[in-house]
């Protein structure tokens, strides 16, 4: 079981940043993914920031999960994004299609700022 990290950040308190774990994989989507649809804040603006400093590796599930948070929060009307993508992950993302898919910004700090303006 994995133990993911998440925090509610920002002046708003309405971002979600969430620490993702060195593998995306399938033993850690099911709790990332969970982690995600239990403390989204239900409000306008929310967003939610996954953090990938830390990732080295994300199999075909954990691009799923990551799909399926998206689709969460757009449905919940919050945004969703990236940051600290390791330049292996943006190039595997690339790989994938999946590159543009993804709002990403090279730090935690970036994406949090962009949710509370929003974007």
């Amino acid at each position: 079981m994995s133990n993911v990290r998440s925090e509610i950040v920002g002046e708003s308190g309405l971002v979600l940043v969430v620490h993702l774990p060195g593998a995306v994989v399938d033993e850690t989507a099911v709790p990332i993914r969970e982690e995600v649809i239990r403390r989204l804040p239900n409000a306008d603006r929310a967003g939610v920031v996954l953090d990938c400093r830390d990732v080295y590796l994300v199999n075909s599930i954990g691009i799923t999960c990551l799909l399926q948070i998206q689709d969460h929060c757009r449905r919940q009307g919050a945004s969703m994004a990236l940051a600290g993508v390791p330049p292996t992950i943006v190039s595997f993302l690339r790989q994938l299609k999946l590159d543009t898919r993804f709002t990403r910004y090279e730090s935690v700090e970036e994406a949090v700022a962009a949710a509370e303006r929003g974007e």
